[in-house]
């Protein structure tokens, strides 16, 4: 997310990310899956990339071949760290996340809240095997095996790119070396700001707890509840089923706000 950050103020504008996916560009979640089935056209790339300056992460790094194609003049940043930190930083976080909210009941509570495309779409794209890998696992496959296999796949990935872009499109960066090589790079102005420095991992683990807790809640405590207080009051069929869908109607006009607001956003 620092890259992203970096990259809005230096290019003046947007930059698609992972999240564009999940809370901003539903109406671009058919061309993701056009793109997922090789069925994806060069002016439907252009479709998805009309408001952007750019693009980090996931979906865009996995099909950077295809999007390089539609902007053969596009400057390729291939960001790099130590690949075993970023195998537990993936591990840790959206991994977790995601596998979370893709299990019950948490898939119930997302259907009832209308979020399971999202999250189930966010999974799929995080998931494709590249034709680099030696191993045929993808991002989440590879890291899901064991820490060797992540690093395997990191390295490979790495290297691909490396013998795919042009060198004079090409920079390879760490967020450690801040400004200073991004923007000769790009060919911009060096800013007097800090470089950005977000770690949103602690916000990652945050919406995961708020997804299980309300996920149980609504899905298992709830009807529990209600089914325990209806058989010891001998309550009508009819009270029942009009307490049950009345709330259920309330989760489902109001659920997307409170679980933005205990996910820290996360999750809008």
């Amino acid at each position: 997310m620092s890259t992203r950050a970096a990259l809005k103020h230096l290019l003046k504008g947007d930059v698609y990310h992972m999240e564009t996916v999940a809370k901003e560009r539903s109406d671009h979640h058919k061309l993701w899956k056009k793109a997922l089935s090789g069925e994806i056209t060069k002016s439907e790339w252009k479709i998805i990339l009309a408001d952007y300056r750019g693009g980090v992460d996931y979906p865009i790094s996995f099909f950077y071949k295809e999007i390089m194609e539609v902007y053969p003049n596009a400057k390729v940043l291939l960001n790099v760290r130590d690949p075993a930190k970023w195998y537990e930083s993936v591990h840790g976080s959206i991994l977790k996340l995601m596998t979370t909210v893709n299990r019950w009941p948490c898939t119930w509570f997302s259907s009832l809240i209308g979020k399971r495309d999202s999250l189930s779409l966010v999974k799929t794209l995080s998931e494709p095997i590249p034709k680099c890998s030696t191993m045929g696992l993808g991002m989440f496959g590879a890291v899901s095996e064991s820490k060797e296999k992540a690093v395997k796949f990191f390295d490979e990935h790495v290297e691909e790119v490396k013998k795919h872009v042009p060198k004079d499109k090409l920079l390879v960066w760490e967020v450690k070396e801040g400004w200073g090589p991004l923007c000769k790079f790009l060919e911009v102005p060096e800013p007097s700001t800090p470089f950005p420095r977000v770690n949103d991992t602690a916000e990652i683990m945050q919406a995961r707890r708020a997804m299980l807790i309300m996920s149980w809640i609504v899905i298992v405590v709830f009807p529990l509840v209600l089914a325990g207080l209806a058989f010891s009051n001998n309550w009508d069929i009819s009270i029942v089923a009009a307490v049950f869908f009345g709330t259920i109607l309330l989760f489902k006009l109001f659920g997307t706000l409170a679980l933005s607001q205990a996910a820290g956003g996360v999750l809008n």
